[in-house]
């Protein structure tokens, strides 16, 4: 997903967007630790997705005069059906 088709979400996917490639990101990394990854350029494809995802959540935030990481209190609680990573930690016992 480029930039563009990312400005198009709104607050909210955007930060499902987010807590997706972190999920991602961490199944990733398990994988390429026990050595089970094929594409280690899958790594640095999530890495550059979430600083994309990280960089239009900040300049949201600079926009609606919040601080660093308000965009996610002014969204409220991100539901556990919208997002596999979310679904994951509720599983786990970690959701809210």
């Amino acid at each position: 997903m480029n930039a563009s088709d990312l400005r198009t979400l709104d607050d909210k996917g955007l930060l499902l967007r987010q807590q997706d490639l972190l999920g991602q990101m961490t199944s990733v990394k398990f994988q390429q630790a026990t050595g089970q990854l094929d594409n280690t350029a899958t790594v640095k494809t999530i890495r550059r997705g979430l600083a994309r995802v990280n960089t239009l959540i900040r300049e949201r935030e600079i926009a609606q005069g919040l601080t660093q990481g308000g965009l996610a209190a002014a969204v409220g609680p991100i539901e556990a059906e919208g997002s596999a990573f979310a679904a994951f930690r509720k599983f786990m016992g970690q959701g809210e």
